[in-house]
């Protein structure tokens, strides 16, 4: 069984600038979540596929989180419940 947020599948979102042989990564990012509950059974695009070109024609969309999005502090306090603390992603 994957990890999921709140029964559904997630994807995490971070920009990174590469110049060279260097690269910045900003801290910030956010966590992308599907519009519909989790299941192997099911072949359903709105479960199994995050991105927003795709969940934005799911009925759902948007319907647990604004635009399908939430900050990284928002999963962090969803890990510290469902793990009782014992998982730290940043």
């Amino acid at each position: 069984m994957p990890f999921l947020y709140n029964g559904r599948k997630f994807d995490i979102r971070v920009w990174v600038l590469w110049s060279g042989r260097q690269a910045w990564w900003y801290r910030e990012g956010y966590i992308r979540t599907s519009s519909k509950d989790f299941s192997i059974k099911s072949c359903s695009k709105y479960v199994h596929l995050t991105n927003d070109a795709i969940q934005k024609y799911s009925d759902d969309y948007g319907k647990y989180e604004p635009g399908n999005k939430i900050s990284f502090n928002e999963f962090q306090k969803y890990v510290d419940h469902t793990t009782h603390g014992k998982l730290n992603f940043w």
